[in-house]
């Protein structure tokens, strides 16, 4: 995501746009988490130290002759898709505010289709996009092809893999496993520590994925495995991306606020937290290297981890935010949660699980 401090004028108008989101132009009050999303976006992603506040009403009519630069039109549309949906519900009628906004400033962007099928109730297509969006992460061309499907087909189903797969495996699992071995403080070390504190089985071991990209994150964010720390991941994640950022913030709006079914087992509401997401979001963008394509993670396994991220831009996450975001309530196993029917951050419009 690509973060731009606009001028005064530009800030009035993408505040007025903002505002038009989630009063759907006016016909509906902003929740209270609404308005504070429109102020911690103008603190933590937009730099400005005095949010402006916003006004119920309609689309700005200056949106397209102000919003000028191509990307801050991107910018501007991706945080209307963003708070189309802090409210806790998909409203048709915000919905339809974005979709009208991003046609005035010509901006062709995948989180809008991806928030048009959340309207229409089409989670397993929202799944299977975001899947691809995901292989396509995981070739090396950066475009999956019949072949890079084949190989991920390939390795979540181990009972097609032989002899010579194991011993591979077992190659791998002893490479990961080697980590533990390292200095106390290196980034291989704690990487290492997360897999083995949370219980998750190391790349090559039975059951086990063969990507470390997710845990990497986990590490170099300082963001932990609660429910809430995994929707600030997705924040962070999705802010250090370029094209595809949207797949990772939308995933997490929806399943950890919305409540919208993406995954099996996992089925959360009203997590979001506004001062703490965004500020999440803005350290992703902060990052000055993709750990997504091209990244050795075994060039860096022994550097010190702190010199690692300050190296990669990652500002520096407070202690008291540090103790919120840590632990483990079993994200891929448990239940998850629901926050009560009477949380102050519901928001108008048909409840996500009518529309499954």
């Amino acid at each position: 995501m690509k973060l731009i401090h606009p001028t005064p004028a530009q800030l009035s108008t993408m505040v007025k746009a903002m505002s038009a989101v989630v009063s759907a132009e006016g016909r509906v009050p902003p929740l209270p988490v609404e308005q504070a999303s429109i102020e911690a976006i103008q603190r933590h992603l937009l730099g400005q130290a005095a949010p402006t506040r916003a006004e119920a009403g309609p689309l700005p009519d200056d949106l397209a002759a102000t919003i000028v630069d191509p990307d801050l039109r991107r910018l501007t549309v991706q945080l209307l898709v963003i708070l189309s949906l802090v409210g806790r519900r998909i409203s048709d009628e915000k919905v339809a505010v974005v979709v009208e906004a991003a046609r005035r400033l010509g901006i062709e962007e995948r989180g809008v289709a991806l928030l048009q099928r959340a309207a229409r109730g089409q989670f397993k297509r929202i799944a299977m996009s975001l899947m691809k969006g995901f292989v396509d992460w995981w070739s090396p061309s950066g475009k999956a092809g019949i072949g890079d499907w084949m190989r991920f087909i390939w390795w979540m189903l181990p009972q097609l893999h032989g002899k010579g797969t194991a011993r591979r495996h077992a190659e791998l699992a002893a490479r990961y496993a080697a980590l533990g071995q390292l200095p106390e403080g290196t980034f291989g070390r704690a990487l290492h520590a997360f897999y083995a504190d949370n219980d998750i089985g190391l790349p090559g071991e039975p059951k086990s994925v063969p990507w470390v990209m997710h845990e990497v994150y986990h590490v170099l964010s300082e963001y932990g495995v609660k429910l809430e720390a995994e929707m600030l991941l997705t924040a962070f994640v999705g802010g250090s991306l370029g094209e595809n950022c949207m797949d990772q913030i939308l995933f997490g709006l929806l399943s950890y606020q919305t409540g919208s079914p993406l995954i099996g087992g996992v089925v959360a509401e009203g997590l979001l937290d506004p001062e703490s997401y965004f500020a999440a979001m803005a350290r992703g963008a902060a990052m000055t290297v993709s750990v997504v394509r091209g990244w050795d993670l075994w060039a860096v396994a022994e550097t010190d981890l702190e010199q690692l991220r300050a190296q990669y831009g990652i500002p520096p996450l407070a202690e008291q935010e540090r103790a919120l975001v840590g632990g483990y309530n079993g994200l891929l196993t448990g239940p998850g949660h629901s926050t009560p029917a009477d949380w102050p951050g519901i928001g108008q419009g048909r409840p996500a699980a009518a529309m499954a």
